[in-house]
């Protein structure tokens, strides 16, 4: 750990000030030399000593810099630095003339005096009213400043911490901490319970506070249902989880708490359930919908079938006998589903429920009508390009069909209802509870809505189980797609996939070496191995841009995704232009991953880009970034929104395909091992899948018992919310929320827009 150090001086020169943060580098000029500092604070004033705590470290660009961790105000000063001061263009009219008379009447700690009486001005010759008037107020709001963040130094919060306190609250920040510090779960990002917690206690707020009880319920039941998918938490899981978190054993305090959310509404109680308010609204609306837009079918089944063989005629196709049944069933249900792997013919399907469509208006599907009556849609921008190559029919993102906006809410809504007749969802598995309620309630009752997916596949991000609740409800007709067609009986990935779903490997396929590959390697080794498999890959003439993709679950860790793509980025990409901020590195070349939705730069997230330039805009580092030939300028105030995407996480790569995939299975991923995310990963390799780690792994993870997500949503739409939970299908057995390993890092920031963007 390196030493903390204590350097006091004034600035002599701002090198680089953030726009849009306090993020600033300076030079500082000490007694005996000129030192360049880093960190988050004011504009400091010109010609005073602060005092800086820190450390030294050593940047590969810039040298040796000394990074500030709390500043505060040094008692020591010139009378040349403090004549300076009172003469800059903050004191306006007051020359160095003037200065300098302060100066010699009141001495070196002339602003001490002035702030305690500002009478003292009254012995300085020259000065007018307005004139003291203008010193005592700029020296007070100066002060007000240098309080506000010596103070919030003082709660043991690190510089970048402060910045952003003060950025939310201004001057008002440590009153409003004092008052609640647990406002900031909910006001400012990268503040958890946690945290938090530590700030409160430091504080001196009592262990049985009324609302730190209050905060950690509230955070439980957010915490779980983010992380674990879940649109409710049982209360045994409430009162044990929070009991934890608290570390006190009250139940009659935790009783009281819950009491009090519930009837001032922060949280819902109902049949035994406990919900996020904005949760419990999203399913609620999504069952108020569909129940009114499950009437009657538009198209009966006869005509549909009379369509069908006009197609089957006209382009000479012949569909098999589930294929025929799911068109059927898509356009002689107001609601329907259709669910299969890959190798089931959904493209076919798709295509052939456009084509039937078009008859049935008696149009052709490029004809400007039908353009305007069918929308086709995915969670993602990948999967939405995919629906366009197999269909040949334009597709976006959900997100873009309801017009998503620089507010993060939708143009199209339950006020301004989308004109669609005809509405396709594909990769439906993605859809979490938030942006299901978006969609259904921009769709008018009287429109067709199928929904495409992989049951198969892991669910949404975001909380909720959808595609599963829906179909199983009674409102949803569902076509379950379970033949492979003739052109992908060969596929040995395919093969594999259904291995992994009856739960038993067959290894001698590898032995084939076609299309699939497994090399044994231990953890400590992954990294090695992964890159022997690039270095030929390269030697043949491999891009490791668009060809290959390596698919991992966990970011933590020797193998993690976060060492791979560090390690790739350093081995492969040479290129001397590069961007730090903070712990993020960026060079000229760099495969990068979008992280949240942004709709000022049309980008959305899981969205994958190349880096073609690193740059200057306005003083600013930026990045020069092409997403599938979308080019965007990307500031350095959004690099938080970015990361290398040499390697990314199996949920990430949903909706995704990738010629070539390289995915480790290591005994140090196994608390995220399942069966879902092993299939998931090998259903995103098109041509070669190369699996890298231990077969004992393997067939572990395909056993490891996948708990059902807690929702209602099902529940709700079959009119069975008097069911008591014990009685459903398995759900989680551990009553305590796991709040050691799902770490509150992935929490910062969130808010339920947040997963509106999965």
């Amino acid at each position: 750990m390196m030493e903390k150090r204590r350097i006091v001086g004034y600035i002599s020169n701002y090198i680089y000030e953030s726009n849009d943060s306090l993020y600033k580098v300076c030079k500082l000029q000490t007694l005996d030399e000129e030192l360049t500092i880093v960190g988050s604070f004011p504009h400091l004033e010109d010609g005073l000593n602060y005092e800086f705590i820190g450390e030294f470290r050593n940047n590969l660009k810039y040298g040796e810099q000394f990074f500030v961790e709390s500043y505060s105000r040094s008692n020591t000063i010139s009378k040349e630095g403090l004549i300076d001061y009172l003469s800059s263009e903050k004191f306006i009219g007051i020359g160095k003339k003037t200065a300098a008379n302060i100066v010699d009447v009141l001495g070196t700690d002339a602003i001490t005096k002035i702030i305690e009486d500002k009478s003292v001005l009254d012995d300085v010759k020259g000065l007018n009213d307005t004139k003291k008037k203008i010193i005592y107020e700029v020296l007070k709001e100066n002060e007000l400043i240098d309080k506000t963040f010596i103070e919030l130094y003082s709660f043991g919060l690190t510089s970048k911490m402060v910045a952003k306190l003060y950025e939310r609250y201004g001057a008002s920040a440590s009153n409003l901490i004092k008052e609640n510090p647990y406002r900031l779960i909910d006001d400012v990002d990268g503040f958890g319970f946690k945290r938090c917690d530590n700030l409160a206690l430091n504080m001196g707020i009592e262990f049985d506070d009324r609302r730190r009880i209050n905060a950690a319920l509230i955070y439980t039941i957010n915490f779980i249902c983010y992380q674990e998918g879940f649109t409710y938490i049982t209360k045994e899981q409430l009162i044990n989880s929070a009991k934890s978190l608290l570390n006190m054993t009250d139940d009659i305090k935790i009783n009281n708490s819950i009491d009090e959310l519930v009837n001032s509404k922060k949280i819902v109680y109902k049949d035994d359930k406990y919900y996020d308010s904005y949760l419990y609204k999203c399913e609620n609306d999504v069952k108020d919908k569909l129940i009114k837009m499950s009437s009657k079918p538009i198209y009966k089944k006869d005509k549909v079938e009379e369509a069908l063989e006009y197609i089957e005629g006209n382009i000479e196709i012949k569909y098999t006998n589930l294929q025929r049944e799911a068109i059927i069933n898509a356009l002689s249900n107001k609601l329907s589903i259709i669910t299969g792997g890959p190798g089931t013919g959904k493209s076919t399907i798709l295509r052939g429920i456009l084509n039937c469509y078009a008859k049935l208006n008696d149009k052709s599907l490029s004809d400007i009508e039908m353009q305007s009556k069918i929308s086709l849609a995915a969670p993602t921008g990948r999967a939405s390009k995919r629906m366009v190559e197999a269909t040949n029919f334009k597709a976006q993102t959900i997100h873009k069909l309801l017009g998503y906006n620089y507010e993060q809410t939708f143009n199209f809504n339950e006020y301004n209802l989308l004109t669609s007749s005809l509405v396709i969802i594909d990769e439906a598995s993605m859809l979490d509870i938030m942006l299901a309620s978006s969609l259904f309630k921009a769709l008018p009752n009287e429109t067709i809505v199928i929904l495409v997916g992989d049951i198969n596949q892991l669910p949404s991000v975001g909380p909720g189980n959808v595609l599963y609740d829906l179909m199983n409800t009674n409102i949803f007709e569902t076509t379950r797609l379970t033949e492979i067609m003739r052109q992908a009986r060969d596929s040995n990935i395919i093969k594999l996939s259904q291995m992994v779903l009856k739960e038993k490997i067959d290894y001698r396929i590898f032995m084939e070496k076609k299309e699939i590959y497994f090399y044994d390697y231990d953890t400590k080794d992954c990294l090695d191995a992964i890159y022997k498999i690039l270095d030929a890959y390269i030697r043949r003439g491999g891009d490791l841009i668009s060809g290959i993709q390596i698919l991992a679950p966990m970011y933590k860790g020797v193998c993690g995704i976060d060492a791979i793509n560090q390690g790739v980025q350093y081995r492969y990409n040479h290129e001397e232009k590069f961007v730090k901020r903070d712990d993020k590195l960026f060079k000229k070349g760099d495969k990068v991953l979008q992280l949240r939705n942004n709709p000022e730069l049309d980008i959305m997230n899981g969205d994958i880009g190349y880096v073609l330039d690193v740059l200057k805009v306005e003083g600013e580092d930026a990045l020069l970034i092409s997403f599938d030939e979308h080019i965007v300028t990307y500031r350095a105030s959004e690099f938080d929104n970015l990361t290398l995407a040499y390697a990314i996480s199996i949920h990430k790569s949903q909706g995704s395909e990738f010629d070539n995939v390289i995915m480790p299975i290591l005994p140090s991923y196994q608390i995220m091992l399942k069966k879902r995310i092993i299939y998931t990963g090998i259903t995103r390799s098109k041509e070669k899948l190369i699996i890298i780690g231990n077969k004992d792994t393997l067939q572990n993870a395909l056993k490891n018992q996948e708990y059902q997500r807690q929702t209602s949503l099902k529940e709700i739409i079959n009119g069975d919310t008097d069911k008591k939970i014990n009685n459903q299908m398995i759900r989680i057995t551990d009553p305590d929320i796991p709040f050691d390993y799902l770490g509150e890092y992935d929490m910062d920031g969130i808010t339920p827009y947040s997963f509106l963007e999965n």
